[in-house]
Formats: structure tokens, C-alpha cells, sequence
């Protein structure tokens, strides 16, 4: 499993956020992350909308943190569409074997354990 591209940026803007004195600007975020402010802008703009961080206008204008509890798993199904180790673990999904496959339950384990470390990695814990 590999994580897009939006995540991992949107992950580095968000410490860069939560890490500065004040607000941040995208522009001094492209700084300090090496991203186009562009592409943070685009970023900015779904969590904006997902209310993980607000915009602040004026002089001392840029972004905030709104919200310090998301974790992970939030930013993960808002960039990625949560995990699914495998089809099965997908209730609409129906295999020919589903009721008898031995490895259902432990994709099913292993899918449930990795939701739950990635709920308690929280952006306050960066």
C-alpha cells in the first residue's frame, strides 16, 4: 500500500502549519515544504472544506489549524478513500468464495488494526 501523492503533502503543510507562530502563508509553506503553492492551494482548499484548517484574511493573514485531533485515518479517507487491504474487505464485494475463504478474517483483522493505529496517530502528537 502506497499513500497518493495529496496525502503525504497534505500531511507535510499540515505540520508546517501547526508547527509556525501564528498563521502560515501557502506561499511561505512552498518554502519550507519544497510544493508548488499551487498544489497547497488545491490541498488548502479540501481541508479547508473538511475542516481541518481555516483561512485567515488580512496582514497577518494564512492558515490555521482547526482542528489538532485529526488523525490519520480522517486524512486518509478524505485523500485516499480509506483503507481496503483487500476486495473483499469491501461489504458490496462478492467472490465466489467469500464465505469459505480462510484469509477473509485475517484481511478483515489486519484492515480493522491498521484503521485503528491510524485513528490514534494524531496531527497534535507531530
Amino acid at each position: 500500500m502506497k499513500f497518493p501523492t495529496k496525502l503525504r503533502y497534505s500531511l507535510r503543510l499540515l505540520i508546517e502549519i501547526k508547527n509556525s507562530d501564528g498563521t502560515l502563508t501557502l506561499s511561505q509553506a512552498s518554502k519550507k515544504t519544497k510544493i508548488s503553492e499551487g498544489y497547497l492551494k488545491q490541498l488548502a482548499s479540501v481541508l479547508e472544506k473538511n475542516n481541518i484548517i481555516k483561512g485567515k484574511k488580512g496582514p497577518k493573514g494564512g492558515y490555521l489549524i482547526a482542528n489538532p485531533d485529526v488523525s490519520l485515518k480522517e486524512l486518509v479517507d478524505i485523500f485516499s478513500g480509506g483503507v481496503q487491504l483487500a476486495p473483499c474487505i469491501d461489504e458490496n464485494y462478492r467472490c465466489s468464495i467469500v464465505d469459505t475463504c480462510p484469509a477473509t478474517d485475517m484481511w478483515h483483522n489486519l484492515n480493522d488494526n491498521i484503521n485503528k493505529l491510524f485513528y490514534d496517530i494524531k496531527l497534535k502528537g507531530f
